[in-house]
């Protein structure tokens, strides 16, 4: 049995709490025993807007939280780059050479059930459809767009159709899509006609940051879409 810390980001403790909940069942079904490490920031929002002072102090909280667990699961690509690749750049020295070896303690959820020993014990089936989304994070970053698929093709009875333009960004981007909102706007209409275009009634995606975007604007233009992450979709599949 694997101990393992389940990172849950703030912005998923907000807006949809209920992801801690699948994403530990599918982390359960493999063995491992699982402690929650919830509400943190990864950093991300001050980071990207240029408040590096502010990114460099909530960034030192989840570094901090990562110091008692050998191993964090983290259910998000965007959370998941920033805490890898970014947040030990905001650090000189030997606090950059800590942050370094802090960071590469937490992994992303799909990366991480995908290579799990024990994943070969998962019994999935679920019948439908559905049309996969590829977040800018996950695809470009961290490189696992493969992995999120091999994951699909594991559940029995599941079709995945592949969006069009598949490597084109949602519009969300943080703060890009409040700071811009007719450009952000058109890019997510564009995604919304892509997702209509395949036919699928559900969009799954890595990250729920840009679900919560595509949600929104499904529910603004009355589309019926539903979204769910890889982790919703892996608990629902386990039956």
């Amino acid at each position: 049995m694997a101990r393992v810390a389940l990172f849950d980001p703030c912005y998923l403790l907000m807006l949809r709490p209920r992801e801690t909940d699948h994403a530990r069942r599918v982390l359960e079904a493999l063995g491992d025993e699982v402690t929650i490490v919830d509400g943190r920031c990864c950093g991300q929002p001050a980071f990207n807007s240029g408040y590096r002072d502010d990114a460099r102090a909530v960034g030192r909280e989840a570094l901090r939280a990562a110091t008692g667990h050998g191993l964090l699961v983290v259910p998000s690509g965007s959370c998941t780059t920033m805490l890898q690749h970014f947040l030990p750049s905001l650090y000189d020295g030997q606090r950059r050479e800590h942050a370094e070896a802090l960071a590469h303690r937490f992994v992303e959820f799909t990366d991480y059930v995908h290579r799990h020993p024990q994943a070969g014990r998962l019994a999935l089936r679920l019948e439908g459809t559905v049309a996969y989304h590829d977040a800018c994070h996950y695809r470009r970053e961290l490189g696992l767009t493969e992995t999120a698929l091999a994951l699909l093709g594991r559940v029995d009875g599941l079709e995945v159709r592949r969006l069009r333009y598949e490597a084109e960004c949602c519009g969300f981007g943080g703060t890009f899509s409040v700071k811009l909102p007719e450009i952000a706007g058109t890019m997510l209409r564009a995604k919304l006609d892509d997702v209509t275009a395949s036919g699928a009634k559900v969009l799954v995606s890595a990250d729920f940051s840009c679900l919560a975007h595509i949600d929104a604007g499904a529910r603004g233009l009355n589309l019926p879409i539903e979204t769910w992450t890889i982790a919703e979709l892996l608990a629902r599949a386990l039956g």
